[in-house]
């Protein structure tokens, strides 16, 4: 059994290390750079803000004015008939209007719609008077008479709303969207640059953790094969029972367990690293990444109401919901404009010509001989109480104060985060000083308990208890630096401050 554990401890060690590949050392820096290159999560959110400046470019294109064009001919045949109100028949006729006319049309930011057209048309008139005696003389030789009338017009036509969408309308509604989601989607981004640094400052203080972690436990191998060693060499002189041997060497198994353990965790988090700071990672599966730095704790100044007012100023989750309760400010605004009656002032001029020929008409419109113009008011008003704006505009009214309750809720919660933030920081920084002394404390009970062994008058069972206590310390002191590193991290984060802390400019074009 004893040789079957051996042999399996020995396969994972030699599987842990098939992978002889050195790791790049990389400072938190060259780390926080490389993922904001090439993290997947990040250059996806990068898009949102392009996507949204689309959008708003989209909404401004309300106001393009619109070219129309039209040129066609009609056809109008009349049969011939009975009119009771004149004697006679009514001779049968044909008409042919060619026409061809262009505008413009658009809406101006005031809501003032307006029309530009300008048209010229021909009728060519067919009538047959070959049923009517005494007509057909009138036009050889066939009795048809043939004319020809020529009709151009030029006119501008505008509309102002005085009430309804007098100052917003949807597509100055839509545009003010447009204009805060381009905002919030710019403010996404820096959440996700802001989430992006801490998810690797988590990464990278982890991987700090356990590779401290594993050089202790090889350590702790080394401490024990010593005594081990030791501890042959006293039974071979009789100054130790061969009782303590089994004890020895039980312990250096155990550690060797843990420190295989504890290697396979190490690879693990350099590819948990790798993944938030890489862009390819299977063309390089084996480039392994490693943490090049690992400064001391040092104490944390702090200063609760400017943390407070950081936090509340910095913080992009708490500028989108500003921007939400903005977004529904302007809904408010529309949905009351609504509620007024459509009163429009309307108004046109134009010049038109009916001539024999298109030189006359054209001359017409040119010398404006003929000009005519018209204005007045149109007025609309629902008979039912508009009940539909209405019920928008108090469901709108509702939803704006909930979300004003949101954000106050919001601000509240962001104020208890960043206390107790506070509150983590100082409680691991005093960790880290009291696992300091712990591990100073038991580094000099362990060289006690090895010099008596040394001298005979101690087993190695004490020394065993002792440098397991030591182990046990480093460990926590270890753990205790990152935990401190990890809660001011955290803290800049509820800060709203993890940009400005580690060097990082977010410009967004």
């Amino acid at each position: 059994m004893r040789f079957a554990i051996c042999f399996i401890l020995a396969a994972f060690t030699v599987a842990a290390g098939t992978n002889d590949v050195p790791a790049r050392p990389l400072t938190l820096a060259d780390c926080i750079q490389l993922g904001l290159k090439n993290n997947y999560d990040l250059r996806i959110e990068r898009l949102n803000p392009e996507i949204a400046r689309y959008n708003l470019s989209g909404a401004n294109g309300a106001y393009e004015p619109v070219f129309n064009f039209q040129a066609g001919e009609q056809l109008l045949t009349v049969p011939g008939g009975v009119d009771p109100k004149k004697t006679g028949l009514d001779s049968p006729y044909e008409v042919t209007t060619d026409s061809v006319g262009m505008g413009l049309s658009g809406v101006l930011p005031t809501g003032l719609q307006y029309g530009i057209q300008a048209t010229s048309s021909r009728l060519h008139e067919l009538t047959d008077f070959n049923a009517l005696p005494g007509f057909i003389f009138l036009y050889p030789p066939d009795g048809i008479r043939n004319t020809n009338q020529y009709v151009s017009s030029a006119a501008i036509t505008l509309q102002q709303p005085l009430l309804r969408n007098l100052w917003i309308d949807k597509y100055r509604q839509t545009i003010l969207l447009r204009q805060k989601d381009l905002k919030i989607s710019e403010l996404a981004m820096r959440a996700r640059v802001m989430n992006l640094i801490y998810s690797i400052q988590q990464a990278y203080y982890e991987l700090i953790y356990l590779k401290e972690q594993v050089e202790v436990q090889e350590q702790a191998l080394n401490l024990v094969d010593q005594l081990a060693v030791t501890t042959r060499h006293q039974i071979e002189i009789g100054s130790s029972a061969a009782v303590d041997l089994p004890q020895v060497q039980a312990q250096e198994e155990s550690v060797r367990t843990a420190l295989v353990s504890s290697q396979q965790l190490l690879e693990k988090q350099r590819h948990a690293l790798k993944s938030l700071i890489s862009a390819d990672y299977h063309s390089s599966p084996d480039d392994l990444i490693d943490a090049a730095e690992d400064s001391p704790a040092v104490p944390y100044t702090y200063d609760r109401h400017e943390s407070w007012r950081s936090a509340l100023e910095h913080r992009p989750d708490l500028a989108e919901l500003r921007l939400e309760l903005e977004k529904q400010g302007i809904q408010v605004r529309f949905q009351f404009n609504q509620l007024f009656p459509s009163l429009d002032l309307v108004g046109g001029y134009g010049l038109q010509s009916q001539e024999n020929t298109t030189e006359a008409s054209l001359a017409d419109i040119r010398d404006r001989t003929k000009p005519q113009y018209g204005f007045g008011v149109v007025l609309s008003i629902p008979l039912g109480g508009n009940q539909a704006a209405r019920n928008s505009y108090k469901a709108g009214k509702v939803a704006r104060e909930q979300s004003a309750l949101l954000l106050k809720k919001t601000e509240q919660n962001i104020l208890i985060q960043v206390d107790d933030s506070l509150s983590q920081v100082q409680a691991a920084y005093r960790r880290t000083e009291s696992a300091k002394k712990a591990r100073e404390y038991a580094e000099l009970a362990l060289k006690g308990q090895q010099m008596k062994l040394a001298e005979g008058a101690n087993s190695a069972f004490f020394v065993l208890q002792y440098q397991q206590k030591l182990w046990e310390s480093r460990a926590a002191e270890i753990r205790a630096r990152v935990d401190y590193r990890l809660a001011v991290a955290q803290l800049e984060l509820n800060e709203g401050v993890t940009l400005e802390q580690n060097h990082v400019n977010l410009l967004v074009k």
